[in-house]
């Protein structure tokens, strides 16, 4: 934890299970979608912070950064292996990687979920916004925290 900051990543699909067949609207709408989970598990965060003492938790959603990156792609300044690499190093400065979704990890994902593997940050599987994913998510930072400490 640096700064008393517990900073989280959400691993999340763009492309999906249409991968390089993805169109640019199939990305928009996954964009859109993450943008929008993000935020709920923020609001969640923020709850934490203020009814169960827990530190400032940091979300990272790489889809807040979407419209640089498709724009970098697009005019070919950056390609998905170089963006990776960025997101790996985002990771690098992350507590714990959230990997959302209840299908199979998408290519990014899973170079993602790897990075994190080998290099010791915490992974939580998160299939939905469900109470129960939610409560796990509450229990797997707690558990963290305490781990720190």
């Amino acid at each position: 934890m640096v700064n008393n900051i517990f900073k989280v990543y959400l691993s999340h699909a763009l492309a999906g299970a249409k991968g390089a067949a993805a169109t640019d609207k199939d990305i928009w709408d996954n964009v859109f979608l993450y943008r929008k989970i993000g935020e709920q598990i923020k609001a969640y965060f923020l709850d934490w912070e203020k009814m169960d003492g827990f530190p400032k938790i940091y979300l990272y959603v790489p889809a807040d950064h979407e419209e640089f990156i498709f724009n970098s792609r697009k005019m070919n300044f950056m390609d998905v292996d170089k963006i990776l690499k960025v997101d790996c190093k985002i990771i690098d400065t992350c507590d714990l990687l959230i990997a959302y979704g209840n299908a199979e990890l998408s290519g990014g994902m899973q170079v993602e979920v790897k990075h994190a593997t080998l290099n010791g940050i915490a992974i939580y599987s998160m299939p939905s916004l469900s109470d129960t994913s939610i409560q796990a998510l509450k229990f797997a930072i707690h558990l963290l925290l305490k781990a720190e400490n």
